[in-house]
């Protein structure tokens, strides 16, 4: 079965009603998204300003309303500076809580909303940079990272770190590596297979981008992943064709295809997961942030109706994790 397939009928057959809360319910592309829900186990929480932006249709999508002015203000800007311990005063908390993105967070936090999707008109730091400093990151995560599930008919597989860290050291790639072995056992990934990626494979080549990913996969290898063979460094050609591999390194450990790519910083990972998508005809699922407490994701200014729609899905399928810790 298809994965997409697969973690829709996971979703439905979830023993309550999953919700997702969107900060622009004024958008028309997320209108559409929460249209497309009815009939799912997942319910769409849209937040506007003000009263005056809820569309007179609402009530067609069989969704919930928050409209930020009619909050309690002071309750709200009262949790976040606790919260915050200190690190905020009131006033500002009050400025904040009046933002659309600030209160979504604000409602994963308090458990009103099992996850947030976000990223049509706010930049990645107005989504991102909240929900670290709201929900924060796991208790046992150092790092929160990104990936892209990049599905082609029955084929899947992870790519990481995408679209958050820039240039991670040895240490945090060897924590993104750990988090995208994470997201394949999310997604059922059997017997999984990672590749660390650089333009060297096995000291073919030469520079502290070498050595960073040699160490990174050093550290990884520490961990004794179960059930995920790794290895590394590996030029891509090298993770992807057994035939190549046997011959570039042929005392490796993988024996099977590569499904989990780590790339050594966000331009290769950036342009890898694109090149697979505009050329390979890869579906580009994401970028899924994964390390957060709670599901919070990004989406791109850009996103069509379907990435919106698989990111929720994808968002409304970590709950479903989240709920079972």
């Amino acid at each position: 079965m298809n994965i997409l397939k697969n973690i829709f009928k996971k979703i439905n057959t979830f023993s309550h009603k999953i919700k997702i809360i969107f900060p622009e319910g004024n958008s028309e592309r997320i209108q559409t998204v929460a249209k497309q829900l009815i009939g799912t186990n997942i319910t769409p929480i849209l937040v506007f300003a003000t009263r005056a932006e809820v569309p007179t249709t609402i009530d067609e999508l069989q969704r919930e309303v928050i409209v930020v002015e009619e909050q309690n203000e002071t309750e709200l800007a009262e949790y976040f500076v606790e919260l915050r311990k200190g690190k905020i005063s009131l006033s500002e908390a009050k400025e904040l809580v009046r933002e659309c993105n600030y209160l979504a967070i604000l409602w994963v936090k308090k458990g009103l909303a099992d996850g947030m999707v976000g990223g049509i008109t706010y930049d990645t730091k107005d989504i991102i940079g909240p929900a670290l400093r709201i929900i924060k990151a796991k208790p046992s995560v150092k790092l929160v990272s990104s990936f892209f599930l990049m599905v082609r008919n029955n084929e899947r597989y992870i790519f990481t770190d995408c679209a958050l860290n820039i240039d991670p050291t040895a240490e945090e790639l060897a924590d993104i590596a750990y988090l995208g072995y994470e997201a394949s056992q999310f997604f059922g990934f059997q017997k999984s297979n990672m590749a660390l990626l650089s333009f060297s494979t096995k000291g073919s080549g030469r520079g502290t981008s070498v050595d960073k990913v040699r160490t990174a996969y050093e550290l990884v290898q520490a961990k004794n992943l179960k059930n995920c063979s790794v290895d590394g460094e590996f030029q891509f050609d090298t993770a992807w064709d057994d035939a190549i591999r046997n011959k570039k390194a042929p005392s490796s450990v993988l024996k099977a295809p590569v499904d989990i790519f780590v790339f050594p910083n966000l331009d290769a990972g950036n342009i890898g997961y694109k090149i697979a998508q505009r050329l390979g005809g890869f579906e580009a699922i994401g970028p899924i942030v994964i390390g957060l407490d709670r599901p919070v994701n990004d989406l791109s200014r850009g996103a069509t109706i379907n990435d919106i729609y698989n990111t929720v899905l994808l968002t409304a399928y970590l709950c479903i994790y989240k709920s079972n810790d």
